[in-house]
């Protein structure tokens, strides 16, 4: 969109008038913004009342304190709200009136994302400072006595919360439950996360038993020992931290899923909500009272109530179920399906740790999803090389010992072609790796010509193999994931099509 189209909407909105501006979409809000941005000097007074609506209507489109909430409050919302409240402030003078509200709200936004789970301390003290002194510079415009009463209670309430962050009288409280038990007993626990103290009450639920013929007394459960994917068992959380959580607050995801489906998105509040649940988990593990459970995962985390408590007052509440989560509804009375499985065979290893890594990936667990396709991939080399190698003296050339120099002679010949032949390299004997393999099988396939795009391809899904497999700190991405998946996909695609 140029300026000039941009202009033509702008005024076009700015005649009709009225509810036109909410069908605005913020993707539209935004190109206009950007294509009109450097051409708002200028033109008649009709022009500047246009824009000036324009920029208002851009600024509450953005707000997430304005219309519906919105899932999740991001960094581009808050980065375009800041420019459509900037802009406009620019053209009407001073924060006061209609700009006064929008930009009370900057600055809850602000206190959300500067005080969220961070204990109370010096750095956060000079913050406040400066939000109570924007507070207090807003002015009160005479006028419509609402309006201004209006005005005066946002402020207050502004206010009040930085004193309840001051004096340490604000609070979390989140309610869930999980399927399963994360204790033996009930248990109250407290611990501290990113110096923020958090108390977790834990209340267990009985199913019954596990075994249809079996009694149990009144007062008593059963459930077997050692782990256990399908328990009879669920827990209820009560956690109460002491400090500010930003319901809205993004987070990177953590879920990848196949097919379009993005794998949804993922919020502070859940993120601090399951951190706590695997620091319970460990904790009760390392103490050696097993209670038979998996480690929790994102997924087991189906629904949060979170309220935020600013002395007396709650300043928020929600009840948001897990964003990471996409529910399918199915009838009951779909027709049975059968099933013809054949003869049983056993499932390849590549293709069996491919599921496993697949599962992973889609419950949240990303480094052992990483893990997985590293074995998937290793057996799918070896599988490969096997179909290549169609006499044992062939096998024994492709498995055979490797040098440490042997490469070294490959890339200086890529530089210096004449040089071939020349050095006398050391004889020093290593493992056949699995990349040596997979190269010296390509060579000797038809896949020959693709040489470099099947090692670079190779290399990504191998990215973070030697910290997973050897112990080291690794840090994957659901982006990290989702670049293995998909070059294992390419690579898997031309190794098994021979």
């Amino acid at each position: 969109m140029d300026h000039i189209q941009a202009k033509n909407k702008i005024m076009a909105l700015w005649k009709e008038g009225g509810h036109v501006y909410e069908r605005v979409v913020q993707e539209e809000y935004k190109q206009i913004y950007y294509a009109v941005l450097q051409h708002l000097k200028g033109e008649n007074a009709e022009w500047q009342n246009a824009i000036r609506t324009f920029f208002l209507h851009g600024a509450m489109s953005f707000d997430r304190f304005v219309g519906l909430r919105p899932k999740v409050a991001d960094e581009e919302q808050y980065e375009m709200f800041c420019h459509f409240l900037n802009t406009l402030q620019k053209t009407d003078g001073a924060y006061m009136g209609r700009t006064a509200v929008l930009y009370l709200h900057r600055i809850l936004w602000d206190i959300n994302r500067t005080c969220c789970l961070r204990p109370y301390d010096e750095e956060m003290e000079t913050i406040l400072t400066q939000f109570e002194k924007n507070v207090q510079d807003i002015i009160i415009p005479e006028g419509n006595p609402r309006i201004v009463e209006n005005l005066n209670k946002l402020k207050a309430d502004v206010l009040g919360l930085t004193r309840n962050i001051r004096k340490g009288n604000i609070r979390t409280v989140i309610h869930t439950t999980l399927p399963y038990k994360l204790t033996n007993t009930d248990a109250t626990i407290h611990l501290t996360v990113d110096g923020v103290e958090v108390e977790v009450k834990i209340r267990n639920h009985t199913q019954g038993s596990s075994l249809p013929i079996a009694e149990v007394a009144e007062g008593s459960t059963m459930a077997t020992t050692g782990p256990s994917k399908w328990t009879t068992t669920t827990c209820e959380l009560d956690i109460e931290a002491h400090c500010l959580i930003d319901i809205l607050e993004e987070r990177p995801k953590v879920i990848l899923r196949g097919g379009d489906d993005d794998g949804g998105y993922w919020t502070g509040v859940f993120d601090f909500t399951f951190r706590v649940s695997c620091a319970i988990w460990a904790y009760v593990h390392q103490q050696e009272d097993v209670t038979g459970a998996w480690p929790p995962l994102p997924t087991d985390i189906h629904y949060i109530h979170c309220r935020v408590f600013a002395g007396d007052k709650e300043y928020d509440n929600e009840f948001t179920t897990n964003p990471a989560l996409v529910y399918h509804f199915t009838s009951l009375k779909k027709p049975e399906v059968v099933m013809d499985m054949g003869v049983e065979t056993e499932v390849q290893w590549s293709v069996y740790a491919y599921m496993f890594a697949k599962v992973y990936a889609e419950s949240g667990q990303l480094k052992e999803a990483v893990f997985w396709l590293n074995v998937s991939v290793e057996a799918l080399v070896e599988e490969f090389v096997h179909h290549v190698a169609v006499t044992e003296e062939m096998l024994a050339e492709i498995e055979g010992e490797e040098h440490k120099f042997d490469t070294a002679e490959e890339i200086l010949c890529e530089q210096f072609p004449e040089m071939k032949g020349k050095v006398l390299w050391p004889t020093t004997v290593i493992h056949t790796s699995v990349f040596t393999k997979l190269k010296r099988a390509v060579r000797k396939s038809h896949l020959a010509g693709q040489e470099k795009e099947i090692v670079k391809k190779y290399q990504q899904v191998n990215n973070k193999r030697n910290g997973l497999f050897h112990g080291g700190s690794v840090d994957i991405s659901v982006e990290d994931v989702e670049k293995a998946f998909g070059a294992y996909g390419w690579l898997r695609d031309r190794l098994k099509a021979i």
